[in-house]
């Protein structure tokens, strides 16, 4: 079974735009993201889903991964076509904008799905902090979802989680960490506090906002 995680990312945030290329540890936001990624046990290659036309994006994460794009706001096409381009027989989704996803946790989650599931995660019920999510799916029920949910492309694997077709696991925390915590970047305050936790100071339009 190849393994692709498809990592999404796009620069139009409507609440911090080009977050995912604002410095961080050393690179980037989607840097830290793919490096990351990258080291997540049982993965075959790490895919960053980025739109049509975002050539400073595209730039940036071929860096450290290959690149495949698809439209902007339906995000389950994305994820069909960087699916079919790059040969993945099971999927795992990770978003752009979490630089301290956990290989580790990752690579549990992917254990558990190779254990019979079509898709597992760590998001419902939610025990983990946002910014930690993972989710796991065959190809067969991405398939399913790219030509039945007409509703919401845009977050992908919501057919997939509510349809009793397909048989679904997931993963508990284990960890005393609550899970109303945020390890993800989706506001400039966000991005201030993940700077402060890799030990640095945010990048410089934002420290003088």
């Amino acid at each position: 079974m190849r393994t692709v995680c498809i990592v999404q990312a796009r620069m139009g945030s409507k609440r911090l735009p080009g977050k995912v290329i604002l410095p961080l540890n050393g690179h980037t936001v989607i840097g830290e993201v793919l490096t990351r990624c990258k080291r997540i046990p049982g993965v075959d290659e790490v895919v960053c889903a980025i739109p049509l036309g975002e050539s400073e994006l595209r730039q940036e994460a071929e860096k450290y991964c290959r690149v495949s794009a698809g439209p902007e706001d339906d995000v389950l096409t994305r994820y069909w076509i960087a699916a079919e381009c790059f040969d993945a027989d099971a999927i795992m989704r990770i978003t752009g904008d979490c630089p301290l996803i956990s290989p580790e946790l990752c690579g549990t989650v992917l254990k558990t799905f190779k254990c019979g599931s079509g898709y597992t995660s760590n998001i419902k019920p939610r025990s983990f902090p946002k910014g930690l999510d993972c989710e796991v799916f065959t190809k067969t029920a991405l398939f399913i979802a790219y030509n039945e949910d007409d509703e919401d492309r845009e977050h992908v694997t919501t057919f997939i989680r509510s349809s009793p077709d397909i048989y679904r696991t997931h993963v508990e925390n284990p960890w005393p960490i609550a899970p109303e915590g945020r390890l993800c970047i989706d506001t400039e305050d966000d991005y201030r506090s993940i700077c402060a936790a890799f030990g640095h100071a945010p990048y410089e339009r934002l420290r003088a906002a």
